[in-house]
C-alpha cells in the first residue's frame, strides 16, 4: 500500500467524517480516536464502515512511514519497511478497542514496531538462525558504534562483553551471526591475489577421490586379517610396483605360484570387504 492508494476517488456522497481534515497532534500523529469510535459502532454491513475504514488509514499512512523511516540503516529497502509498517497500522485500525480509553498513538506504535521486528526476525536474515543469535547480533551491532565512538578505536569482543555484559564467547557468537544476515552472490567481484575475480572462483571444487573413502576405509579394515605371507606378496605387488617374477625371486617361489597367491589375496579381501561381519581370513 503506498500514499497514493489512500486517495479516496468515489464520486458517491461522502460521509462527513471523510471530509472533515483530521487535526494532527504534536508529533505528527493524527488524532482520529473520535472516527475509530466511530467505526466500532457501525455494523460490519454498513457500507460507509469500509470507506471510513480506509479514510482512518490513509490519515495515518504517513505517520506509519516515519516510523519504518527509524530503520532505515538496516539494510533493507525503504520501501519494504514502509510496507510492513503499513501493514502493521492496518492491524491496529482492526484491533482498536476504543472502549479501553487508550490513545490510538499508544496502541498502534507496538504493533508497528512489533511487525517491523518480526520482519527483521523472519524474513530479512539471508540464512536461517536461531532466536537468540538474531538478538545477540543486534545488541552488538548496536553497541559497537557507540563504544567506538568512546573509545576512539574499534571495539575488541572483550570491550563489548564487559560493556554488553556477556561473555566474549556470545560476543563471538553474534559477530559470526553476522555474516548469516545478508548472503552474497557467488558472482560477487573478490579481490585475489594476482587479479580481480568472482568470489565463487575462491571456493574449492569437490575431491574427485571422497567416493573412494568407503573402499580405502573397508580395505584397510580387511588387510591385517590376511596372513603374514599373503600380506608381504600384495605389499611387494602393489606398494613396492615388482612384477610377479621379481616377487618369485625375492620370495623363493614360482610366478605362478605368486600368480595364484595375488589371486587368492584379492578375492579374500573382497569377500571380507563385502561382509556384514568381518572374520579372521587363512590362506
Amino acid at each position: 500500500m503506498t500514499t497514493s492508494a489512500c486517495t479516496v476517488g468515489s464520486r458517491r456522497p461522502v460521509d462527513l467524517a471523510l471530509r472533515t481534515p483530521t487535526p494532527n497532534g504534536p508529533d505528527g500523529w493524527p488524532k482520529v480516536e473520535p472516527l475509530l469510535a466511530r467505526l466500532a459502532a457501525l455494523k460490519p454491513s454498513d457500507p460507509n464502515r469500509s470507506r471510513l475504514r480506509h479514510h482512518i488509514i490513509c490519515q495515518c499512512v504517513n505517520a506509519a512511514r516515519r516510523e519504518a523511516n527509524r530503520y532505515r540503516h538496516s539494510g533493507e529497502t525503504n520501501e519494504d519497511l514502509a510496507q510492513v509498517a503499513i501493514l502493521g497500522l492496518i492491524l491496529a485500525v482492526d484491533r482498536y478497542d476504543p472502549a479501553r480509553n487508550v490513545g490510538f498513538k499508544h496502541f498502534a506504535l507496538p504493533t508497528i514496531t512489533g511487525e517491523l521486528k518480526r520482519h527483521f526476525r523472519d524474513k530479512s536474515w539471508s540464512v536461517k538462525v536461531s532466536r537468540r543469535v538474531q538478538e545477540l547480533h543486534q545488541r552488538v551491532r548496536k553497541a559497537e558504534p557507540e563504544l567506538a565512538q568512546r573509545l576512539g578505536r574499534m571495539p575488541t569482543a572483550a570491550d563489548l562483553a564487559g560493556h554488553l555484559r556477556l561473555c566474549e564467547e556470545d560476543v563471538d557468537t553474534a559477530r559470526v551471526g553476522d555474516a548469516a544476515y545478508t548472503a552474497r552472490s557467488l558472482s560477487w567481484p573478490y579481490a585475489g591475489e594476482d587479479d580481480r575475480r568472482e568470489l565463487g572462483e575462491s571456493f574449492g571444487a569437490p575431491d574427485p577421490a571422497i567416493e573412494a573413502v568407503v573402499e580405502h576405509d573397508a580395505l584397510s579394515r580387511a588387510l591385517p586379517l590376511l596372513p603374514e605371507r599373503l600380506r608381504c606378496i600384495l605389499s611387494l605387488r602393489y606398494v613396492d610396483e615388482l612384477s610377479q617374477s621379481q616377487i618369485a625371486e625375492k620370495v623363493g617361489m614360482s610366478q605362478m605360484h605368486v600368480s595364484r597367491l595375488l589371486s587368492r589375496s584379492i578375492t579374500m579381501l573382497r569377500r571380507h570387504m563385502t561382509a556384514e561381519e568381518p572374520t579372521a581370513l587363512s590362506a
